[in-house]
């Protein structure tokens, strides 16, 4: 028997309010047992990140971050407003004090202070796209800076995709405050939305998804050293799905649009692919990426996806407008993705699994 913990938030929708809710999944030779153990209403919440014993939860539409604690009833132990607009995506620094938060609509990036979690604190916000030409060349949606997701590189230094302004910014930390240090440009038009970054042999693979082209794009340089802005090359872009909209049966006018991207420790890059409804599966060496393998997800706009190799590669998808969790399991002989099972959660934004939950 497995006993798997699962934890999600959740956006407000016309039957809910919004919020987190976890559950464990229980798995024995008469199949798979979904309970719930627990929930929080909070809001339009559309980010949740582990940190120690509890989770820090983003309400992106009311500029509001929470800190509950689930092992201990769900109770909210913090909260502070915010100051950007839209709170999309976070990710605590290092040392597990130091939260950096992008906001979509304002093109900010903030720094909350978490040394006390009961106790969060705005230290700092810095300005994205100085510089930079508006609008880009989707007018629409490069009108201005919109930061989408925050990825801390080491104590002092983290990566910042901004899909407005084309651009990976690099940013430093200190007592000060933070400071830009350098850039990469995408391809124009990418919009770049999320990444990784891994290594392979001697190399720095940067990997981002571009929501706008329908592409993943990758540079590489020499590791060794924390010069983050410098000897980055560009390698490739490639598609991260082959399907048209003709392909697939969640009908859309719009082209492939990427969300999310996990890299897996074996090297392999999940896509989750919106309008066409897919998860593209990439891999190769150095970043010379090829799209290998590409499976349903359910629905057509999967939000965010979670990796866990334990026991075979599972996918898990969620999947907001169609108001589930799909897991798909691949099947290690033949290769084929199949849905284990699906947890019912309408608006779900974002998955985390496993005992980090507390």
């Amino acid at each position: 028997m497995a006993i798997t913990p699962v934890l999600a938030c959740h956006r407000t929708t016309d039957t809910a309010t919004g919020g987190i809710t976890a559950w464990q999944l229980t798995t024995d030779p008469d199949g798979t047992r979904t309970d719930v153990i627990g929930s929080s209403s909070l809001g339009d919440a559309s980010w949740v990140t582990p940190l120690h014993n509890v989770v820090v939860v983003l309400c992106e539409r009311d500029g509001t971050l929470y800190v509950v604690h689930p092992a201990g009833g769900f109770q909210v132990v913090g909260t502070v407003q915010l100051k950007g607009e839209w709170p999309c995506h976070s990710a605590v620094d290092p040392t597990g004090h130091l939260m950096a938060v992008a906001d979509y609509a304002s093109g900010q990036v903030e720094f909350v202070d978490l040394a006390d979690p009961t106790q969060p604190i705005v230290r700092n916000i810095l300005d994205l796209g100085q510089g930079c030409v508006f609008p880009g060349p989707v007018a629409d949606r490069q009108e201005g800076p919109h930061a989408h997701q925050v990825t801390w590189l080491d104590r002092a230094h983290l990566a910042v995709t901004d899909l407005g302004s084309d651009r990976i910014y690099f940013l430093r930390w200190s007592e000060a405050g933070p400071e830009i240090i350098g850039s990469l440009e995408t391809p124009a038009g990418c919009g770049p939305r999320h990444l990784t970054l891994t290594e392979d042999g001697h190399k720095q693979i940067l990997t981002v998804s571009g929501e706008l082209s329908g592409t993943v794009s990758t540079w590489s340089r020499p590791t060794g050293h924390d010069m983050w802005a410098r000897e980055w090359r560009f390698v490739q872009e490639t598609a991260s799905s082959r399907w048209s909209r003709t392909d697939t049966p969640h009908s859309t006018q719009a082209p492939n649009a990427p969300s999310a991207i996990v890299t897996t420790p074996s090297g392999r890059h999940f896509v989750a692919n919106r309008f066409v409804g897919s998860i593209g599966v990439l891999e190769g060496r150095f970043g010379r990426l090829n799209l290998v393998d590409e499976f349903d997800t359910t629905g057509a706009n999967p939000r965010d996806i979670t990796v866990t190799t334990q026991n075979g590669t599972r996918v898990w998808v969620a999947l907001p407008e169609e108001g589930h969790i799909a897991v798909h399991v691949r099947d290690e002989d033949t290769g084929d993705w199949q849905v284990e099972t699906t947890i019912d959660q309408p608006g779900v934004m974002r998955v985390i699994v496993g005992p980090t939950i507390g």
